[in-house]
């Protein structure tokens, strides 16, 4: 797994994208956030919500709701959004620093 996989979860359909990078070390949990239908979602805020293609579909990452999962929990990959990776690591910036 790597940073800006999307991955579909275990128990169901639910989305996520895996905003972890890879450490090069097994952890038990892997910090994650929701992807929903971007038709699912209300408002974007700026700089916390990223919107994205997902087969052509209107997608977006809920980087607000980011989640620690149990590795076990995390399905297949079913996308990639690592080209929006400047956007996911300014979200985490704006999340723990404010800025």
């Amino acid at each position: 797994m790597k940073q800006g996989n999307i991955h579909r979860l275990r128990d169901g359909n639910e989305l996520v994208c895996r905003i972890q990078t890879d450490l090069g070390i097994e952890t038990p949990y892997i910090l994650c956030a929701p992807v929903l239908p971007r038709s699912e979602w209300g408002a974007l805020t700026p700089k916390l919500h990223i919107s994205f293609q997902l087969d052509g579909i209107s997608h977006v990452i809920i980087m607000s709701q980011m989640v620690a999962l149990p590795g076990t929990q995390i399905g297949p990959v079913i996308g990639d959004a690592s080209a929006w990776r400047d956007e996911i690591v300014a979200a985490i910036d704006l999340l723990a620093s404010g800025f």
